[in-house]
């Protein structure tokens, strides 16, 4: 009980101090009555909690946490850091601090020697600031020291959280787990709509890629019974240097699929429209699919075909999705289970930095129900990926996939981060995460970890 002791006299002394000049108005600065009656109240509540406050440890006897909140506004760090600074007998360890809607919170760990008065000066600057002040012993839990053996994650939860049951729902399926929530962001400035939770897995948890899909998996289908989209990430150095997209096309970057389009005008629009559901929830494969709707193409003016570029509908959010990309300097492109001259018209309209996609054979003006060149499938789509990952100097950890169906697969796990855009369950099972409840394509700037002061200032 030494150092409780010890901090204990200390406080008190000082909140008596304090109390007495108050009430004398011997204060450099006035203050309100409101507020004084307010101090006296916190200061109460300061003394309380420091007399509950489990032991100072031996290794660091002089060690206490401060924890200051208020209305923020500028200085308040550089006076209190001043008064550290001028005093020989105090010296910072750690500090932190978060602004929300105008509320700071300032935490920080300070060694402060016996002989320091320190800890007056700085109860005396919050109050002069109008800032609530307390103090705590520092405890010492040698088990969270060192965080070498320990694994973290990112889950980015999107959807409407503001009632609290999606929050609480996910944050008990982690404490369940003993998994520590050590950081929480939000992504929006207004409505509370989106989160990023920095988790730590309890010391000595394996998380190799078996125990991450398993985790990712519960998480998402826990999101799907909530209404609300997850991002399961390793918190590591590439979860915020992603630098090069690739986007599927149908279904993805645009609504409906093409070939269904092209069969509309040939005239066997059901027929191709069943093979294409089919293929994309992979119950066909892709090639051999592919070869037969391109078949019954058979016949159907070039032009006619053509025409159907000036009828694409945009996903919504997907020009914005790009601009922002590129804003940072992202490299963006498509890969394409579909056809060049669409997918090439796509590419020059939007920028891009590359569009890959099947070319369809033509004979004097019309569509001979034949490929030319290699094939778009799924192992192509993730050998271009790596390709291009190449081209542009990328890792493969810096890389981003989107698509829909069975035939993104490859893709996807191949990508750093691959994500599944209301897409087909065959693709969702290996997605790192899944969009299913916003059908906007910028959503995903928040589940890449852009913030709504982000793109407010794109």
């Amino acid at each position: 009980m030494l150092w409780i002791s010890r901090w204990d006299v200390q406080l008190r002394s000082l909140v008596w101090q304090l109390q007495a000049q108050s009430g004398a108005g011997k204060r450099r600065k006035r203050r309100s009555h409101a507020h004084i009656v307010a101090s006296k109240a916190w200061r109460k509540s300061c003394v309380e909690s420091s007399l509950r406050a489990p032991m100072t440890t031996i290794q660091h006897p002089d060690r206490v946490v401060l924890h200051i909140a208020g209305n923020d506004r500028p200085g308040v760090t550089a006076r209190l850091a001043q008064v550290i600074a001028e005093d020989e007998g105090a010296e910072l360890v750690d500090i932190g601090q978060s602004v929300q809607h105008g509320y700071l919170m300032l935490s920080a760990i300070v060694d402060i020697a016996k002989s320091s008065s320190a800890l007056r000066e700085l109860l005396f600057a919050a109050t002069d600031m109008g800032l609530r002040f307390e103090v705590t012993p520092f405890r010492s839990d040698s088990a969270n020291e060192s965080r070498r053996d320990v694994n973290s994650l990112s889950i980015m939860v999107l959807g409407p959280l503001k009632n609290g049951a999606a929050l609480a729902s996910i944050t008990s399926f982690m404490a369940q787990r003993a998994m520590n929530i050590r950081e929480i962001r939000t992504f929006s400035e207004q409505e509370l709509d989106g989160v990023e939770l920095i988790v730590d897995l309890p010391p000595g948890t394996a998380l190799g890629a078996s125990e991450l899909s398993e985790l990712r998996g519960h998480l998402l289908r826990l999101g799907m019974e909530l209404g609300v989209d997850l991002a399961v990430q390793r918190d590591d150095m590439f979860l915020r240097s992603k630098r090069l997209v690739c986007m599927d096309v149908d279904s993805t970057f645009v609504k409906g699929e093409f070939i269904d389009d092209l069969a509309d005008l040939a005239g066997c629009k059901e027929e191709v429209a069943n093979i294409t559901a089919r293929a994309m929830r992979g119950e066909l494969d892709f090639k051999q699919a592919l070869a037969e709707r391109v078949k019954l193409l058979e016949g159907l003016p070039f032009e006619r075909a053509r025409a159907l570029i000036e009828r694409f509908e945009l996903t919504p959010g997907a020009d914005r999705f790009v601009k922002v990309l590129q804003t940072f300097g992202f490299r963006v492109g498509l890969v394409s289970g579909g056809f060049t001259f669409f997918v090439d018209e796509l590419k020059a309209r939007f920028g891009l930095d590359f569009a890959f996609a099947n070319e369809l054979e033509v004979a004097d003006g019309k569509l001979t129900g034949k490929l030319r060149g290699t094939i778009v499938d799924g192992e192509r789509k993730a050998q271009l990926l790596k390709e291009m990952a190449r081209v542009y100097g990328c890792r493969l950890e810096q890389t981003v996939a989107i698509g829909d169906g069975a035939n993104d697969i490859f893709m996807l796990q191949t990508a750093g981060l691959g994500i599944a855009f209301r897409a087909k369950p065959k693709l969702q099972e290996v997605a790192d995460m899944s969009l299913n409840h916003n059908e906007r394509m910028d959503t995903l700037l928040y589940l890449m970890g852009f913030t709504g002061r982000d793109l407010r200032l794109v």
